[in-house]
């Protein structure tokens, strides 16, 4: 003999949709603050408002036909096994709200509100001979003292038609951002000072064959491409820009390989990646994407 089972509930699969929709959430959070975050948000939303229009029709009492002269009555209008649901279901809405607003916000705002940089003042042009490097330490963040000093190889290309060219590449290697060096002389007695909106800018002429990590022995050419060791891409660069014949240092970048040299060179940049993280290749598609900065 069999039995016939009993269909499930009507709406039972919202509850599982909301979850895969949080869940969806938290990982694009991670993954794809831009992209998969904002999927799975819209499948949470819709999901949990087609449950709250389950619930509603389910509550609604059906009308009976009651005898002549009887009036309705003596019922729980809405069941109390019905209001702890509904009780429940808030207090698990403003729990998640509660945990997801906060990281949204901090992995969503900063690339909407296009935060930017400090721009740094390096001293006048004269101060680079043409197709010569030279080391400038300068503050990143002046407010912040010494702990934000940083150090950029910068060498003068010569113009490029009627604009200057210059090459501006960090220090820090891009495996785990160590400082890298020189592969050659720096002439520290040629040593030379400006004070600009960075505090004291140092300027080290060097004559490099390339720039070396002494933390885990990458490798970098005079274009800043990767020769040797753990680095996954080319030195980062900054862009500039000439103000009254000073050059300004502009935003970071990063960069999968340099063609070429100097003023003729072909850079293929990409926007600025986090140390250790690869820009061209399979292994890129596999690094979890950075929140904007």
């Amino acid at each position: 003999m069999s039995v016939a089972q009993s269909p499930p509930p009507k709406g039972a699969i919202w509850p599982v949709t909301v979850a895969l929709g949080v869940t969806v959430l938290l990982v694009g959070l991670v993954v794809s603050p831009l992209v998969i975050a904002p999927l799975g948000g819209a499948i949470a939303l819709v999901a949990g408002a087609l449950w709250a229009r389950d619930l509603r029709r389910t509550t609604r009492p059906e009308p009976v036909a009651l005898p002549p002269g009887r009036e309705p009555g003596g019922g729980e209008r809405f069941p109390r096994n019905r209001m702890l649901e509904r009780a429940t279901i808030g207090l698990g809405g403003v729990i998640a709200l509660a945990a997801g607003l906060p990281a949204a916000g901090f992995a969503i705002l900063p690339g909407l509100l296009g935060q930017r940089g400090h721009e740094i003042d390096l001293g006048p042009t004269d101060a680079f001979p043409e197709g010569k490097f030279v080391v400038a330490t300068f503050l990143s963040d002046p407010k912040a003292g010494e702990i934000s000093r940083r150090a950029a190889y910068v060498r003068n290309n010569g113009p490029l038609g009627n604009l200057p060219s210059f090459t501006i590449m960090s220090s820090r290697c891009t495996h785990v951002g160590c400082p890298t060096q020189p592969n050659g002389p720096l002439f520290m007695d040629q040593r030379s000072f400006a004070r600009t909106n960075a505090g004291e800018v140092g300027l080290v002429p060097t004559q490099p064959a390339g720039f070396g990590c002494p933390c885990h022995g990458s490798q970098f050419d005079i274009e800043g491409n990767r020769t040797a060791g753990p680095a996954p891409r080319a030195l980062d660069r900054y862009q500039f820009s000439i103000r009254n014949g000073h050059l300004w240092l502009g935003r970071l970048y990063s960069v999968s390989r340099v063609d070429g040299t100097g003023n003729t060179a072909q850079i293929r940049s990409v926007k600025l990646q986090g140390a250790g993280q690869p820009v061209s290749g399979f292994e890129s598609w596999l690094y979890p994407v950075d929140p904007p900065s």
